[in-house]
């Protein structure tokens, strides 16, 4: 009785172990960018311009906080643009450039950082959605 016990038992514990291999198997990789950020284009401007506003947007794989960050580049610290939760595959923020000059865009989810979008922010004229900034 004792024997078919534990065959019991190790039959189970065998099986549970294939459920949950099989489980991990099919969850979704971890949550993360699955593209570069895109940071639109603004009223009659095909540049950025400083004190304008976009709307920033990053595809993702799954829900949860994205942050985004615009960047000088090494040497330089990022500047904090926004959070926002993920929705329909996507996240967006309005984004504000503070500074002219090359500027390197990214997102950053569960720690998890998307490939980098690399935009030129000039002089804006204008302010929010109807500005424009030249080349």
């Amino acid at each position: 009785m004792t024997a078919m016990i534990s065959r019991v038992k190790a039959t189970v514990l065998a099986g549970c172990a294939a459920v949950a291999l099989l489980s991990a198997a099919a969850a979704p990789a971890q949550a993360a960018p699955q593209g570069k950020v895109d940071p639109g284009i603004g009223f009659f401007s095909v540049n950025y311009g400083v004190g304008c506003s976009y709307s920033m947007t990053v595809p993702v794989n799954s829900s949860g906080m994205v942050s985004f960050y615009d960047w000088k580049g090494p040497g330089y610290p990022p500047l904090f643009v926004g959070r926002a939760m993920a929705s329909g595959a996507k996240a967006a923020v309005t984004w504000w450039p503070k500074r002219e000059g090359v500027r390197r865009l990214y997102a950053v989810q569960n720690g998890e950082r998307s490939a980098i979008t690399t935009v030129r922010v000039t002089r804006g004229y204008g302010s929010g959605g109807l500005c424009f900034a030249y080349p």
